[in-house]
């Protein structure tokens, strides 16, 4: 594990998993200093110009004497002999770029914006991991010139990440998801003209065409009256194709599948059945094949169905359309939301009955998937037509109720019958049940999150471990998660917290 830092936010420090107390202000300005350098010999001029400004008389009564203190008292604190050394006028911080966040945001930020055009949703992927990582402004605390520079380089940064994840969400058809954002952020932001083109896209392709020219007019008047400037070309630009109803401003492909995880353990049954199903072109009765996913709490079938998802998403080139069960609104503004995904512009006050004959027709001729994950009262929202299907997922089945794969299949057969209703004539709807893990594939789970080693060493802990968590997923991935942050603690410690 080694030495890991922090600096997106205020600055913090793990050894071996292990916070560590950094001391004072200046102390932090110190390590950060030699963070944004790792590894290189940092002249202690620029250190001390770093924490205490070009200006000699803001310097400390003996600035080489006390950054010599402050690197004395950084080393007990980081316990790790050889990390902090002293070097021919200056100081060297002996760490690696990728034990720094702000190296890894950079790097991920970096190959998002390559990513952009031309994959949008492994781009978003990345952004969305690169500004996880951020846990406040960035040195939060610390003093100094150079934190005061880099914070407000950063700032930028973080700006514009931000806005290539919403460039992303456009992108991907998910306009409807990051309107009100984009909306919050052309208020606080009203001179802003990459917030006001993006939130231009977003609105128009809401069917909110009026409301779009209305924030370009908007923009321009401030503009002028601040600036005495008129909007740049790309923002003019899109503001006459949406006057004109141009080409090119809706989106008929979306990509709206959440990130996959890298880790699934097992379910290869129920994987290679439902990937037969959903790459077969159709049910048997010639219509779209519907595959639901049903099984306990935690049991993972939402995760198991954003999988199979990613596995088969090139069978449908036309779009990936999802929602989820905890998501507000109700199935009518969830297909309102499919419509403005697939490039329609349904109508202000439409019933679901219009709407869903507009659904229809939109899938029409195309090759989507829907993915409904919890979502209550799917029916109406099913493709009904052959080239598209669905994948279904129906959580709370009672864990007794949960049969092996191959004895529920058939429309209305197995845990949860009848949930999935409303399904088109020719639907061919197939049941697979997601129960617990196999005992091996638990203690993969286990070994995966936790560490091999630290599992392989209290084997027989590991699968008491399992057992208790019912060989669910998530109860697994919770308990690995538990283990994985404390490594002081042994397997059978965990145990006996739970068996108490």
């Amino acid at each position: 594990m080694g030495l890991e830092f922090a600096v997106l936010g205020p600055p913090r420090a793990w050894l071996d998993g292990r916070e560590r107390a950094l001391g004072r202000p200046q102390q932090r300005a110190l390590l950060c200093a030699l963070l944004l350098a790792p590894g290189e010999l940092v002249p202690t001029h620029r250190l001390i110009t770093a924490l205490w400004g070009e200006d000699e008389e803001d310097w400390p009564k003996d600035p080489v004497g006390q950054i010599g203190t402050h690197a004395h008292r950084l080393r007990r604190a980081l316990d790790r002999p050889g990390v902090l050394v002293a070097g021919p006028g200056g100081y060297r911080l002996a760490v690696a770029r990728e034990a720094v966040d702000v190296f890894r945001y950079e790097d991920e930020a970096g190959r998002a914006a390559a990513l952009l055009r031309d994959a949008p949703e492994e781009a978003r992927e990345l952004l969305a991991r690169a500004l996880g990582r951020w846990s406040g402004a960035a040195l939060d605390g610390v003093p100094g010139p150079l934190a005061a520079r880099t914070r407000e380089r950063l700032a930028a940064s973080r700006h514009a990440a931000v806005m290539a994840s919403y460039e992303a969400e456009l992108a991907l058809g998910r306009h409807a998801e990051v309107l009100a954002a984009l909306r919050e952020l052309t208020a606080a932001r009203p001179e802003d003209e990459e917030a006001h083109r993006l939130c231009l896209l977003a609105l128009y392709r809401c069917g909110r065409r009026t409301e779009a020219l209305a924030l370009f007019e908007a923009l321009r008047e401030r503009l002028d009256r601040r600036l005495g400037l008129d909007p740049g070309g790309a923002l003019t630009g899109l503001y006459e194709r949406i006057r004109r109803d141009g080409p090119g401003l809706a989106v008929p492909r979306p990509r709206q599948l959440p990130p996959d995880i890298p880790d699934l353990v097992g379910r290869g049954a129920q994987v290679r059945e439902a990937e037969r199903l959903l790459r077969s072109g159709g049910g048997r009765g010639g219509g779209p094949v519907v595959v639901v996913l049903s099984g306990p709490y935690g049991a993972g079938a939402s995760t198991l169905a954003v999988h199979l998802a990613h596995r088969v998403r090139d069978a449908f080139p036309d779009g990936q359309l999802y929602a989820r069960g905890d998501a507000p609104g109700a199935v009518r503004e969830v297909m309102a939301g499919f419509l403005r995904a697939l490039g329609e512009r349904p109508p202000e006050g439409a019933g679901e009955g219009e709407l869903g004959a507009r659904y229809r027709a939109a899938l029409a001729g195309r090759r989507v998937l829907v993915l409904l994950d919890g979502v209550p009262g799917p029916g109406p929202l099913l493709p009904v037509g052959a080239g598209c299907a669905a994948l279904v997922t129906e959580a709370g089945t009672a864990a007794e109720e949960v049969r092996e794969p191959g004895t529920a299949s058939g429309a209305g057969a197995g845990a949860g019958a009848g949930a999935v209703t409303g399904t088109g004539t020719g639907t061919e709807t197939v049941r697979l049940p997601v129960g617990p893990l196999d005992p091996e594939d638990a203690y993969e789970l286990l070994a995966r999150i936790a560490g091999p080693d630290r599992i392989r060493r209290e084997s027989a802990a590991a699968r008491e471990l399992a057992e208790l968590c019912g060989r669910l997923p998530a109860r697994l991935r919770s308990a690995a998660g538990r283990l994985a942050a404390r490594p002081q603690w042994s397997v059978a410690d965990l145990v006996g917290r739970l068996s108490g």
